[in-house]
């Protein structure tokens, strides 16, 4: 009797294919560009928290010795990473940012790096690393080991002055999530290429981001509340 094809196994993946390589360097330009702006964000917020330059510093010196590190993994398969599509997909957060920054939001401006990117990012490259390729598979476990550190700057400075900053905290929040999940809309047929699943990012998101608001001083059920109400549409879609 001949055996029954297990359906459920995913094809392998072609690290080499055009198809591959074309929606790598997407996705590759959306990492470089992200942890450059991280690094960006990181300087700037040394400047308006003088008390933690050195520590912020170090931590925009860490964002952009990873994207350095994410350019070596485009040079190892070949590809050179679409930056320009990654910067028009940024802009609105960064722009979000910026504005936090001009009005002397340090709330929101901490929000939006510490804890809503940081934990995109976390989500991301947890999604990636069983689907990434050797080479770029050690250094994304090196950066999501890093990562943490910068969400944890953000849940302590935040933490530390919860009962003050908790309206402002979600009002970013409201603010900044649909937007840091637009990308994923545009992005989501060259994840699915590179062997990621959007819909497993979004949970990922979601594990680390109700983490985190609860150690920021949320309690489980509000952060639950908070994150429904953003996100259970991009679960049902």
């Amino acid at each position: 009797m001949n055996e029954i094809a297990d359906v459920s196994q995913p094809k392998p993946l072609d690290f080499g294919s055009t198809d591959y390589l074309d929606s790598y360097s997407r996705i590759n330009g959306m990492v470089i560009v992200g942890e450059g702006l991280a690094d960006r964000h990181f300087r700037r917020l040394a400047a308006l928290f003088p008390e933690d330059s050195e520590e912020l510093l170090r931590l925009g010196a860490m964002e952009a010795r990873h994207a350095k590190d994410f350019v070596g993994c485009g040079k190892n398969l070949g590809v050179k990473a679409n930056s320009a599509l990654a910067h028009k997909l940024l802009k609105p957060l960064h722009s979000q940012f910026s504005e936090a920054e001009d009005k002397g939001d340090l709330v929101s401006c901490l929000v939006i790096q510490c804890i809503i990117i940081e934990c995109f990012a976390v989500a991301a490259y947890r999604t990636y690393l069983p689907v990434a390729d050797n080479y770029a598979k050690s250094i994304t476990q090196l950066v999501l080991e890093d990562e943490f550190e910068h969400l944890n700057y953000g849940e302590c400075w935040l933490r530390s002055r919860f009962n003050q900053v908790a309206n402002g905290v979600e009002h970013c929040i409201n603010l900044a999530v649909p937007v840091a999940m637009n990308l994923l809309d545009v992005l989501k047929p060259d994840l699915e290429m590179i062997g990621m699943d959007p819909k497993e990012l979004i949970t990922e998101f979601i594990v680390c981001f109700e983490d985190s608001l609860q150690k920021v001083g949320f309690i489980r059920k509000d952060a639950q509340r908070i994150i429904r109400k953003l996100l259970v549409t991009q679960l049902t879609a």
